[in-house]
């Protein structure tokens, strides 16, 4: 898929010749786009925390005998699931935050400040959380693919 070869942020100008009606279908667009990202990243998140844990289940459950190689390729398939989404993630973010820049450059021409005076991510936010918490993980199917 081709990423989008126009800029997020249209100079001021360019937004101000549009109509009202214009832009407000625009950001109520581009609201609801950050809805569907935001729903998708802990959608995306649930499926990752299930497909890891039923292979830490296989791995751990003492029903399961599994010989030398199946537990490498079980602990090898946790390093790529991981991977891939992590990768899916980090994607789901930039979309998110490219609808959020966007909906906050058409505020002005509202009068809105839903988006424009939102609290600044620092260190401590929902992403660096997420980001934490996959590389916790990597570090444990990694270190269960070398000690296995």
């Amino acid at each position: 898929m081709q990423e989008p070869s126009q800029p997020v942020n249209e100079p001021d100008e360019q937004i101000n010749t549009r109509s009202r009606e214009e832009i407000k279908e625009e950001y109520l667009d581009a609201s609801t786009n950050v809805r569907h990202w935001s729903n998708l990243r802990f959608a995306q998140l649930t499926v990752y925390i299930a497909v890891s844990g039923g292979l830490t289940a296989i791995l751990f459950n003492s029903a399961f005998i599994l010989a030398e190689p199946f537990r490498l390729i079980i602990a090898s398939a946790g390093v790529i699931t991981t991977i891939v989404f992590w990768i899916t993630e980090e994607r789901t973010m930039a979309y998110w935050r490219n609808f959020i820049e966007r909906a906050a450059a058409l505020e002005p021409a509202l009068g809105y400040r839903q988006y424009s005076t939102r609290p600044p991510g620092k260190l401590i936010s929902s992403a660096n959380a997420i980001r934490v918490l996959f590389v916790l993980l990597f570090i444990f199917w990694v270190s269960l693919a070398i000690w296995t």
